[in-house]
This record gives structure tokens, sequence and C-alpha cells, in this order.
């Protein structure tokens, strides 16, 4: 008999949207600006956020989005990841759950990159009911639900919530130069790679990337390659993304994604340009772990912007898929 594990590991998202029009972004929103999705689960009585255990080898930013559709029908996108929270069960595991702020798609490309999700049983999830955070925090049922209603109030009275991302994405596993005959442009994907790129589009999705930019060297291509094709989205190369272009180049390229005040920008790069993107996020200040480290194969560092006087990275996560070579 399989022992169980000791760590649960879940996700899910506090789901918002506007009191009317979306508001320009770095507007503070207040109590009254926006609604939140909430669930009963009939089983404990309880009013909760969406969320939901991981699936074998999934993603956990695939496991927040796809358990918000399953129990309330809503396809969404996550912003920036709020409070881990972690708490000890009566069975003696623990239970780990990642929550991110999160919006509705709409009419968007990266809903096409979505595996298809049956919606949870009543008995399971008997209601979902958008309302008013005064409302959410009289009928949430535990404290550490309200105290991630705090964080989104808060990140909406700086004008946080309505950010915008830029995703920097290592291309996947390409040939040895050593075994490869051709030009370094045209150096493609080994199998394992391209096993790695039919990985990445829900994972893309999941952050509602809609602007695909890429080094015009074939493996960089390829990556983001999947993802064009299920999202019907161009791909728009950038000679600065080339391993021997002038790092200055890509550094102005971030700059530039940084001041978009709309949008999920995926970038698809090589290893050695990296440090030139990412210098203009550190420049104010911001630290993250394993940063110095760089990226593995098709692994992403995901930068949430929000935008008052001057775009201002948030929070820099990193992702990956399943599928990988270190």
């Amino acid at each position: 008999m399989a022992l169980p594990q000791r760590l649960i590991r879940s996700a899910g998202a506090l789901v918002w949207r506007p009191v009317g029009d979306l508001p320009e972004p770095g507007t503070p929103l207040g109590p009254n600006d926006i609604q939140v999705l909430l669930v009963h689960r009939p089983r404990y009585r309880d009013w909760s956020w969406p969320k939901g255990k991981a699936e074998l080898n999934e993603p956990l930013a695939q496991t927040a989005v796809r358990e918000v559709e399953e129990e309330t029908g809503e396809l969404v996108y996550l912003q920036k990841p709020l409070t881990l929270q972690r708490y000890r069960l009566g069975s003696g595991q623990t239970k780990e759950v990642h929550y991110w702020a999160a919006q509705a798609l709409g009419p968007d490309p990266a809903k096409a990159a979505r595996p298809p999700v049956e919606r949870a049983p009543s008995k399971e999830i008997d209601q979902a009911r958008w309302c008013r955070p005064s409302k959410a925090r009289q009928i949430l049922t535990r404290r550490g639900d309200r105290r991630l209603l705090t964080e989104l109030l808060q990140h909406g009275a700086r004008g946080e919530l309505t950010s915008s991302t830029v995703i920097l994405l290592r291309h996947a596993k390409a040939r040895s130069r050593k075994k490869w005959e051709g030009s370094e442009a045209d150096r493609p994907l080994t199998r394992l790679g391209g096993m790695q790129a039919l990985d990445l589009p829900p994972l893309l999705s999941a952050f509602g990337a809609n602007h695909l930019i890429s080094s015009p060297w074939l493996r960089c291509r390829q990556t983001v390659g999947p993802y064009a094709e299920l999202t019907r989205l161009p791909i728009h190369t950038d000679d600065v993304l080339t391993e021997d272009a002038d790092p200055r180049g890509a550094t102005e390229l971030m700059r530039s994604l940084l001041a978009e005040r709309t949008g999920v920008h995926v970038v698809s790069l090589h290893r050695p340009g990296l440090p030139a993107l990412l210098q203009p996020l550190l420049e104010g200040g911001l630290r993250s772990p394993g940063v110095e480290e760089g990226l593995r194969t098709a692994e992403m560092f995901v930068a949430h912007v929000s935008h008052g006087d001057q775009p201002r990275v948030l929070d820099l996560e990193r992702h990956i898929p399943y599928t990988y070579l270190t």
C-alpha cells in the first residue's frame, strides 16, 4: 500500500472583476469598485476561494486556472501571486495552497490553448457567487481566506490589480552544437525539446499570453510554435534577441515591453541574452530567489508589472512545464 504524501500541493485564485468598465492601468480600486468570486462546498458547509489539488505532473499555475474553471465555469488568467497558505490537516498531512489574483479571459486567443475541463459535480460545489468584498468578508468561513481578501484589496488600493505581464521564456532543448553541422540560426530542437514546446501552451495560457516575440533563430521560434498555432497569434521576431546581438538592444526591448500598459508578452530567448533582458527588471531593486541561476530549457520568468507614474515590477515568478532537462 502506498504511503500518503506528507505535502499536498494545491492552487487557486481570487477572481475579481470591476464594477462597471475596466479602469485604466494603475487606477486605485476601492472595496466598492470590484466584485470577487466565491464558491460554496456543501460537504464542508463553507464558502471559500476556488481551489484544488494539483494533478500528476501539473504545474501549479495550470492547476489554479483549471480549478477555477471546474468550480465556477469561468476561464481566467493569472495576475500577481498572493501569499502562500500552509496548514496542517487532521490526517497529519500539510496542505500548501498557492493563490493568484485573476481576471476573466474575455474573447482572448489564450482560450484556444486550454485543455477541456469538466464542471465539478454539485455535491462538491453547489454555488458560485459574485459579491462585493464587504459581503465576501461576512460569508468567508476561514480566517486565512479573509486575510487573502485583505491582501487583494491592498493591491487594489495601490493600483496594482490592473497590471501587465512580461514572460521571459528560454527556448526548449536544442540539438548539440558539436553534433550540428548547419548554421547556429538553423539549429533545431531535439525530440525532448519538441515535447517541452508541446507542454508549454497550457502554462502560457494560464497567464493569458497574447503577444509573442522571439529570436529569429529556429529553436526559439519552434519553442513558441505550438502556442502560436493553437492561438493563431503571429510570432514577431527581433534580431536583438539573437545570441550574437549587442545586449543593449535586448535591454531596450525589455524597457519598451515594461512600458506597455496592457497585454501579456512572451519573449522566446537564448540563455546568453537573459542577463540583458533581466537588467531593467532588477534596476528597481527587485530581488527574486534563483534569478542568478538563470533558466533551464523551457523554463520562464513571469514578471507582473503595475503602471502608475512609471512601470514597477510587482513580482517575478518562475515556472516550468513538467517535461524538461537541466
